[in-house]
């Protein structure tokens, strides 16, 4: 009997992870919303001569997703028109299927990897490619790829490796190829926290490469485990799992001399 590979997520919601950073659980995929007071954040993120936080949603689930992202900002106590900017991980579909209406309900650009900004935006002829790597799995998930394909992101911005964004107390782009040519991971190191969304998966207490069935080089993949295991961190932040809190950096470099 065939067996579909399974796609993993959190449950139940997660919610805080740090002051300023939740996690909403999608059932499948998970998406994030970082909220920075206004003491911290750049006075450029911000809306002139308003004091409140500046607020970032990092992926948007699938495309059905979109509403549930911004009901949960809501319960959180913020309006579409706090948000000041949108996170790509990267282009699968269950991390950019909402992200066309987010971009819709918010008016703000999306950032992403440059790598990846044409695919976003179907640029030159670019669409988003098929995730799913087997070539004898391709055709079986087909339709249900292109019932989900997402709608066009028609404002996309460049990140590129080590761009700093203003997120709590200072983010940085980390490129981490594998999963996909443009994933990026967000290390913020005076939170102590790595959000790696599908550059990494958990089991229990321990790390592994990301699926082989949806990513698109696993050789670049283990190179960016041991890119990330460089990093000063305590928790891991993952888009299919629940957030690693204790012994997170040392799974991390114990994976990183396991694929070495």
């Amino acid at each position: 009997m065939l067996r579909y590979p399974r796609i993993p997520g959190p449950r139940v919601d997660v919610g805080e992870i740090i002051p300023g950073l939740y996690q909403r659980s999608l059932r499948s995929t998970s998406a994030f919303v970082v909220v920075t007071p206004p003491q911290m954040a750049d006075q450029s993120s911000g809306v002139p001569g308003d004091p409140g936080p500046s607020i970032a949603i990092i992926d948007a689930g699938w495309r059905v997703h979109a509403r549930r992202v911004l009901d949960y900002l809501g319960q959180l106590g913020y309006p579409p028109d706090r948000v000041q900017r949108l996170i790509s991980t990267h282009y699968h579909l269950d991390h950019i299927g909402g992200m066309a209406g987010l971009q819709r309900a918010t008016g703000v650009r999306v950032d992403a990897h440059h790598i990846e900004v044409p695919n976003l935006s179907r640029l030159s002829g670019h669409n988003i490619p098929n995730p799913v790597q087997q070539w004898w799995l391709k055709p079986l998930l087909w339709p249900a790829i292109a019932a989900l394909h997402p709608p066009v992101i028609p404002k996309v911005d460049p990140l590129h490796d080590g761009d700093f964004l203003p997120l709590l107390g200072g983010a940085r782009v980390v490129h981490t190829p594998g999963h996909t040519p443009g994933s990026i991971s967000l290390h913020f190191p005076n939170e102590g926290v790595l959000i790696v969304a599908d550059a990494l998966q958990r089991r229990g207490n321990r790390l592994y490469l990301p699926s082989r069935f949806f990513s698109s080089d696993m050789d670049a993949a283990r190179e960016s485990v041991r890119k990330l295991a460089g990093l000063d961190f305590d928790t891991i932040c993952f888009s299919h799992f629940l957030p690693m809190r204790q012994g997170a950096r040392a799974a991390l470099r114990s994976l990183a001399e396991y694929v070495s």
